[in-house]
Order: structure tokens, then C-alpha cells, then sequence
């Protein structure tokens, strides 16, 4: 059986469950605690040299970074009726790459940028600088959601999974203005009606945001203390 090692607050980990539930595939669950730096020990440096959550194994085929994970899950384990989430028509496929893409390389490093300096204790609120880039970022998301129904096309596609597990942490921390971005909270919206949204994201995120913010506030806290 495949392992899993993950974090249940971690939205690229919250991808990853999401797609092998609607897969219907199971696997060994191994939970991590980053703040222990549990990925960090020579066993999972060995199986992901990133040292970042989640990592998926299979025998002796490991592989990082939920993109990755999910495209490959779905190569392997995906049945016809699952062809929406990945559909074989070359445009539609690379439209849902490039949604990965920004997903990993812009969306998840602003979301990055707030969790790093909280956890270390130096940030106590959301600055001018962070929330732009936000809004950036959420503006982006607001025109993609134009063109189609759904980030890539009018069916929910692994782009909406993966993007929506980022921003269900996200709009946690820093809310989506309705009369800015009504595409977008509509979507949100959405997209927390599924079925394994409640069942698998819904929780997590709420911890994540949660979380996020009391750090905030203690750090606050402790820093005035110091004055």
C-alpha cells in the first residue's frame, strides 16, 4: 500500500488526500510535525531531499511536491469518469499546468512568506507589502475565473483542487473582498460545497488559519511585552 507522509493543516498534503479520495485510493498515512522538523531526519531526507510536506511512496519510488503527486496519481490510478480532473486535450492540460504553476510558484510562496516569519515568532500582523501581494495574486485568480466556470475549464479540474486547498487556508488569514473579487468568492464558495471539501480540507484549513493568527497574536503580544 502507498504511504503518505503528511500534515493534515499542509494544503499541498490536503491536495494530495482530496485527489486519492475522489480516486478512491487508499494509503498508509504517516503524519509529520514540521514544527519538529520531523522531515528533517536522515529516513525522509533520503525520500524527498526537500524536506517539504508531503511526500508520497511506493515501494521504493518516492516522490515530492503535490503537483507532481496528484498528475501522477492521476496517470496511474485514474479512471475514465475521472478524465475531467486531467483531461487529455492538449490546451486544456497545459491551462491546468499553468494554474499548477502559479499555485507553486506564486500562490503557496505568499502564503509561505506569512507562515515562515509567524512561526519564528517576528511577525504579529499581515503588512502593506504581504497584503498586496495578496490581492495580487487574489486579482489573478478574479480573471482567470472570466474565461471559464472553473481556473482551467467549466468542470472542476485538478487546478481547482490544489489552488483551492491554498486559498482555503488563505482567505482564513486575509478575508476575499466580495465587491472586489466576486468571481473568486464565488468560487470559494463553491468549491467548499464539495463533498471532500467537508470530509478532508474543511478542518485542516480551519486549524491552518487558525493557527496562523493566534501566533500572530501571541507574538504581538510578546513583543509589546518587551517594551
Amino acid at each position: 500500500m502507498p504511504k503518505l507522509y503528511k500534515r493534515d493543516e499542509s494544503p499541498p498534503a490536503r491536495t494530495v488526500m482530496v485527489v486519492a479520495h475522489i480516486l478512491g485510493l487508499s494509503y498508509e498515512p504517516h503524519d509529520l510535525n514540521p514544527v519538529f522538523r520531523d522531515q528533517d531526519t536522515p529516513e525522509m531526507v533520503k525520500k524527498n531531499p526537500m524536506k517539504t510536506i508531503p511526500t508520497w511512496e511506493e515501494d521504493d519510488f518516492c516522490l515530492a511536491d503535490s503537483h507532481a503527486i496528484i498528475m501522477y496519481m492521476l496517470e496511474k490510478y485514474g479512471k475514465p469518469e475521472h478524465e475531467y480532473l486531467y483531461p487529455k486535450d492538449q490546451k486544456k492540460r497545459a491551462t491546468i499546468h499553468q494554474r499548477l504553476f502559479f499555485d507553486c510558484g506564486i500562490l503557496f510562496p505568499r502564503l509561505r512568506a506569512i507562515m515562515a516569519p509567524t512561526y519564528m515568532g517576528t511577525l504579529t500582523e499581515l503588512s502593506k507589502s504581504k497584503i498586496t501581494n495578496l490581492e495580487s495574486a487574489y486579482e489573478v485568480l478574479e480573471n482567470y475565473l472570466q474565461e471559464n466556470l472553473y481556473l482551467a475549464d467549466d468542470n472542476i479540474t485538478l487546478a481547482d483542487i490544489s489552488i483551492f486547498t491554498t486559498m482555503s487556508s488563505l482567505y482564513g488569514i486575509y478575508p476575499i473582498d466580495v465587491t472586489r473579487f466576486p468571481k473568486l468568492k464565488a468560487w470559494c464558495d463553491t468549491m467548499s460545497e464539495q463533498d471532500y471539501n467537508k470530509k478532508i480540507n474543511e478542518l485542516g484549513a480551519k486549524e491552518h488559519a487558525d493557527g496562523i493568527l493566534a501566533i500572530m497574536n501571541y507574538n504581538k503580544k510578546k513583543q509589546m511585552a518587551k517594551l
